[in-house]
């Protein structure tokens, strides 16, 4: 966790020193060109780039190269984080619509943000990236002076990482409800139910009895060792089509001592 750390804002800083230098024209060359959320094949594609379309390059590494976002690209928030065309909270922007994909920024409280489209079932909508988002492509599909190129910071790309959470994914689009925050304290047992998504049930309790109140999906947390055992979890809660229960995404877990 603290190599990770440390390596985010080593990327950080070198994208940092990237806005510090005057981007760099290129134009595709291999076409149609995946914009990435990441530095590798296996981040979200968000955008599509043609022959001929325009880049402008802020950073480079020996395969990828980061660029400012392009005109028809887009990033994901929750609608309910917006009023009067302005941010009222600091949110993550993501490369999809839901908790699944990749964060790649923060907006800022009060940020001027412009809708596109309208919000999915789970209440995420569109919006153009701000400055400091930054997006990748391969080197090798942009044509750009090779020469400007050395000049720019060099980045290093970071090593293999997971898909977004599918199972999150392909449930977006049965969400009946905006995603709400929620801070719950229960008692965890595995589920017994044939839903793949869901790997447990919160319980509550209600006097002698344990009511379950929640499908919880993890979202990258292991939960077994929280399994059988009073636990406190804040995440995102969504009601989903024909399910009894409402689903909670966990973000954080704790066990509450007892």
């Amino acid at each position: 966790m603290l190599k990770s750390f440390f390596s985010c804002s080593l990327l950080l800083m070198w994208l940092g020193a990237a806005a510090a230098v005057e981007p760099v024209e290129g134009r595709v060359i291999k076409y149609p060109l995946n914009v990435r959320a990441g530095a590798g094949t296996k981040y979200t594609a968000v955008a599509k780039l043609n022959k001929h379309n325009p880049v402008r390059i802020t950073a480079v590494s020996d395969k990828w190269l980061a660029i400012q976002p392009p005109e028809n690209s887009r990033v994901w928030v929750l609608e309910r984080f917006i009023r009067n065309s302005r941010l009222t909270s600091n949110v993550n922007l993501r490369s999809g619509p839901g908790a699944g994909y990749e964060a790649l920024g923060i907006g800022r409280r009060g940020m001027k943000v412009q809708k596109s489209g309208s919000a999915t079932p789970g209440g995420w909508v569109q919006i153009a990236p701000p400055d400091n988002v930054v997006f990748y492509v391969g080197r090798p599909a942009v044509d750009a002076d090779a020469e400007a190129l050395q000049k720019l910071p060099r980045f290093k790309a970071p090593g293999g990482r997971p898909l977004p959470n599918m199972e999150l994914i392909n449930l977006e689009g049965n969400f009946v409800s905006p995603a709400k925050e929620v801070q719950l304290t229960g008692y965890l047992y595995e589920s017994e139910d044939n839903i793949k998504a869901i790997t447990h049930v919160l319980y509550e309790v209600k006097g002698e009895d344990l009511i379950p109140k929640y499908f919880v999906m993890p979202n990258r947390h292991k939960l077994a060792a929280y399994n059988e055992k009073q636990v406190k979890i804040i995440g995102d809660s969504h009601r989903v089509k024909n399910w009894q229960l409402p689903v909670v995404v966990v973000k954080i877990i704790t066990p509450v001592k007892e």
